[in-house]
């Protein structure tokens, strides 16, 4: 799928992840046809990614967050997220993350069990600041199908982006993967890493480095600021965003929650997805016709990553 017809063989990796299973590919090729068509609707809600949290620890040079997010920071409570993923009956994946680090987040562990007990499988990115040896622990018995551990390139292009040490970072990787081995735990661990002009030189030795280390290594662009000329999946592929507040977006590059399809603290995300906001998205995409955050969503073009959102 990725190398004859998405003609992007680096996503066979991150196909595999999300596609596990005959019923998932079955939805995803529901979707994939309702976009081939133009359709103003779309096949199923398969996929929420909840923002838990938007308050991070770090202060990431590409990163809104702690920098220019106009967003009030805020938790998402535990009683509206189970809310959310008990209203949603389709779900079968969940990302309980978006603009901020989930490890944060008080109650996430209980938030990710509650999800894993209903028979969701659930992806965490993380920055990996926070893998003490009490949290490693917590990530292997909450039920957590898969961690991302957010790396960029090599330790000063690390240090550089993140003002973080990449060392300690390795470190807490290399042993949440011994502990995971000696548990016999099914738990994924990869490694991602956002690509721009200033880490694209240590592209080559973060491939390196942890390439046999972790079970997936990940390249993904940065976000730039470009004229939208192609139509995006994001909006028939069967995920909706939900922020912090409740306010529901089509794509997690909608960093402010512009687009606003509707709040789901209020309304079912079923209903959201199938709503009028969400189908004159559709029709925007469909025509080319592209407004608001959509028309200056631009990723960097490099050789060596594929563009998501085209």
């Amino acid at each position: 799928m990725a190398r004859r017809y998405l003609r992007k063989p680096d996503l066979a990796g991150l196909l595999r992840v999300k596609f596990p299973t005959w019923e998932s590919i079955g939805h995803a090729a529901l979707n994939e046809a309702a976009f081939r068509a133009r359709l103003d609707r779309s096949g199923r809600l398969t996929t929420l990614n909840i923002e838990i949290t938007n308050r991070c620890n770090l202060r990431c040079v590409y990163c809104p967050v702690n920098r220019d997010l106009e967003r009030k920071k805020s938790d998402m409570p535990f009683e509206a997220f189970r809310d959310l993923i008990e209203r949603t009956p389709t779900l079968t994946t969940l990302l309980p993350f978006q603009w901020g680090e989930p490890l944060l987040h008080p109650r996430v562990f209980d938030m990710v069990r509650f999800a894993a007990r209903r028979g969701v499988r659930t992806y965490l990115t993380t920055n990996g600041s926070r893998l003490d040896a009490d949290t490693r622990r917590a990530l292997l018995c909450c039920g957590l199908t898969r961690l991302t551990i957010s790396v960029d390139g090599d330790d000063a292009t690390h240090l550089r982006s993140r003002g973080q040490e990449l060392a300690p970072v390795r470190e807490h990787v290399l042993a949440l993967r011994r502990e995971r081995d000696a548990a016999g735990a099914n738990l994924g661990i990869d490694v991602s890493m956002v690509l721009d002009a200033d880490s694209a030189p240590a592209h080559a030795e973060f491939e390196r480095a942890w390439t046999g280390v972790v079970d997936r290594v990940q390249t993904i662009p940065r976000l730039v600021d470009g004229p939208r000329t192609r139509s995006c999946r994001e909006p028939w592929r069967g995920v909706l965003v939900v922020l912090a507040d409740g306010r529901t977006t089509a794509c997690c590059a909608d960093r402010e929650g512009a687009l606003d399809l509707g709040n789901a603290f209020s309304t079912a995300p079923q209903a959201i997805f199938d709503g009028p906001q969400m189908r004159a998205l559709r029709r925007q995409h469909a025509q080319r016709a592209f407004e608001g955050p959509c028309a200056r969503c631009s990723e960097f073009d490099h050789p060596a990553v594929s563009r998501r959102f085209g």
